[in-house]
């Protein structure tokens, strides 16, 4: 069964926690890296300024980049979470069928919401629950006309037995 109203959005926190880290990590040195270069610019735009005067140029000039750069950042990590939900929702709901199936429970169709990502592998998945349930279930009437012919070869045989 889908969950289209699903409300958890920090579904896989190993995952989706490797993904926020990565992001931070990335940011952190885009950052580290703009501003090193921005520094050096500032630096040889005019070489006979003290350090001071170009940390204090610095910030007037690069400084609103800089807020706007930490205000960005829990945006980026929200856009992350939300974004990676398209495709750890998906795969967290698979393992849920799969263990409701390993503890047998029959095998329920699997649905997607409309937007997330693995949409043929849900359909894949759906089509493996119909052929494994058409030959178990040919499997079921083999081992119903076997034990029936076992039943008939048993009466025949009992019969023979009488007779003689």
């Amino acid at each position: 069964m889908a969950h289209p109203e699903r409300k958890k959005t920090f579904v896989d926190p190993k995952v989706q926690g490797a993904l926020v880290r990565r992001l931070v990590l990335h940011w952190l040195s885009f950052l580290l890296v703009a501003s090193l270069v921005t520094f050096c610019l500032q630096v040889l735009s005019n070489p006979f300024r003290s350090i001071s005067e170009h940390v204090g140029q610095l910030w007037w000039t690069h400084g609103p980049f800089l807020l706007v750069m930490v205000f960005l950042l829990p945006v980026f990590v929200l856009d992350t979470i939300k974004m990676s939900h398209r495709f750890v929702g998906p795969i967290y709901r698979l393992r849920q069928v799969i263990l409701e199936i390993a503890q047998g429970d029959p095998p329920p169709r699997l649905k997607f919401r409309d937007f997330d990502f693995w949409q043929g592998m849900a359909d894949d998945f759906n089509r493996m629950v119909d052929q494994l349930t058409t030959r178990d279930e040919k499997t079921v009437d083999y081992e119903t006309e076997g034990a029936d012919a076992e039943k008939t070869a048993e009466k025949t045989t009992n019969k023979t037995t009488e007779a003689n």
